[in-house]
């Protein structure tokens, strides 16, 4: 397995006469587009459409990260620099200029599959912490892009087992765990919607939804409850007890390592009891059409009390001087 490296150069502007791009002309030079804090781009002599390259500037300092296994971490460099017209030859001081590398190894490779088992697109996870996807490109080597298709992780698995109930996780290594304790587990990739490719497998089954404790948990179980409303049989979004939000303590993961006794009928358990999902009511007040009241019947009144006290509507009980006055 090969590691990739950052290449990463001396300041920029610093008395060398070169100055430092921005990423909409850098984007724009390569052929590339802005992603988050750095430049996703072609590498040299891949498609248009490739993005393996990615290049950043962070202090003053140019950072070209290749993805591609094919590709050499120097050419990567010198092409970036040859097309940005830079020149670093040398750094602030007049002296030559020193590469300096700082590795990404990749921990875990998360293939999603058909239903029937064939490979579609993978996500790799590095350390230091980071996601990249990929797809065959049919030759033996790979294209930096999800592409177009979206899947169930352990897709096969869920078609094994029609009837099981399924924990939806917010990442692949937490449906590998969930799935270790003899459950269905899946999740989607980050970055995926939930189209309908990834909510027909569901359809019909009750889900049960883990919530990671911060604000991007809470986002996506809420994305994911919306996209299966209406379709799964049961909905549940469940946030285990215990988890406080921090880097330690987060994920159905780090709630399974707090104690060695809890397993796969502890996290059922808990998750079973948690209330149905149900959406929340929409703001806002319904619009009336006045044009159009003459065809609609007239609700026939309920009675809290036969004649006199109307059901669900204020009323006002009035008493005598110090005696009070209530609302219903």
């Amino acid at each position: 397995m090969r590691t990739t490296q950052l290449l990463q150069q001396p300041p920029l502007g610093r008395n060398s006469g070169a100055m430092t791009p921005d990423l909409r002309t850098i984007a724009r030079t390569l052929g590339g587009e802005i992603s988050g804090n750095c430049v996703r781009a072609p590498g040299p002599g891949h498609s248009r459409k490739d993005r393996s390259l990615a290049i950043e500037i962070k202090d003053h300092t140019l950072l070209v990260n290749t993805f591609s296994p094919r590709d050499d971490q120097r050419a990567c460099f010198d092409y970036v620099v040859k097309q940005l017209g830079l020149d670093m030859r040398t750094n602030g001081n007049g002296a030559p200029a020193a590469e300096q590398f700082s590795k990404k190894k990749i921990v875990a490779e998360y293939t999603y599959t058909d239903q029937h088992g064939g490979p579609l697109y993978q996500v790799l996870r590095y350390e230091p912490k980071d996601f990249r996807q990929r797809r065959s490109d049919g030759n033996g080597g790979w294209i930096w892009t999800r592409g177009e298709q979206t899947a169930l992780y352990r897709w096969p698995e869920l078609v094994k087992y029609p009837d099981a109930t399924v924990f939806v996780c917010e990442g692949e290594k937490d449906a590998d765990r969930v799935a270790s304790l003899g459950h269905c587990a899946t999740t989607i990739s980050g970055g995926a919607k939930w189209t309908e490719e990834c909510i027909a497998p569901l359809v019909g089954r009750d889900v049960v939804i883990l919530e990671d404790a911060d604000d991007a948990g809470r986002k996506r179980a809420s994305e994911a409850a919306e996209a299966l409303s209406g379709r799964a049989n049961s909905i549940r979004v469940v946030r285990l007890p215990g988890l406080d939000g921090h880097a330690d303590s987060k994920d159905v993961s780090d709630w399974l390592d707090a104690d060695p006794n809890r397993d796969g009928d502890a996290l059922a358990e808990v998750c079973l009891a948690a209330p149905l999902w149900a959406r929340a009511p929409r703001g806002g007040l319904p619009f009336l059409d006045f044009s159009k009241w003459d065809s609609v019947p007239v609700p026939q009144r309920e009675w809290a009390v036969l004649d006199r006290i109307p059901l669900r509507q204020p009323y006002l009980f009035t008493g005598n001087g110090a005696v009070g006055r209530w609302w219903s």
